[in-house]
């Protein structure tokens, strides 16, 4: 559960891959690297942690958009803007198909959206890990008697 909820939290496409190569470059160059004093060898252990780490931050990346602290555009928005205005105006019909839209991300009201939405997701991801353990640990007791 760690990575994935290291992933919710951190949720970011370039910063997730770069760990996630990392983790890659420890598990190919494990049994060549293996007691020879190299100042990485204190993360081996952690080599297989860092790749989920880093996959589900991309994950997480996608859905929020996120690219370096960059909002990423892979497909449009369903919002446009109107001629001399400020304001925008959803386009009908139109369903993002995965992630934020990025038009959120020039919004007035961005942070409290993020905030609220990321917060959101957090509890609803923190009460359903809770409520498996408690269930996992009543089964326990039954079996265990």
């Amino acid at each position: 559960m760690f990575p994935f909820l290291f992933g919710v939290m951190f949720g970011d496409v370039m910063h997730g891959g770069a760990l996630f190569l990392f983790g890659i470059y420890l598990v190919r160059n494990y049994a060549s690297l293996k007691g020879t004093k190299h100042p990485l060898e204190a993360l081996f252990p952690l080599r297989f942690l860092l790749i989920l780490m880093g996959f589900f931050a991309v994950f997480a990346g996608f859905i929020y958009n996120d690219f370096g602290s960059i909002p990423l555009n892979i497909f449009g928005s369903c919002y446009e803007i109107k001629e001399g205005e400020r304001w925008t105006e959803r386009k009908e019909g139109c369903v993002y198909p995965f992630g934020i839209d990025p038009k959120w991300y020039i919004a007035d009201n961005e942070l409290n959206y993020f905030n609220s939405l990321k917060m959101k997701v957090a509890v609803i991801i923190g009460v359903i890990q809770m409520s498996f353990g408690i269930c996992l640990k009543a089964v326990n007791a039954v079996h265990f008697k």
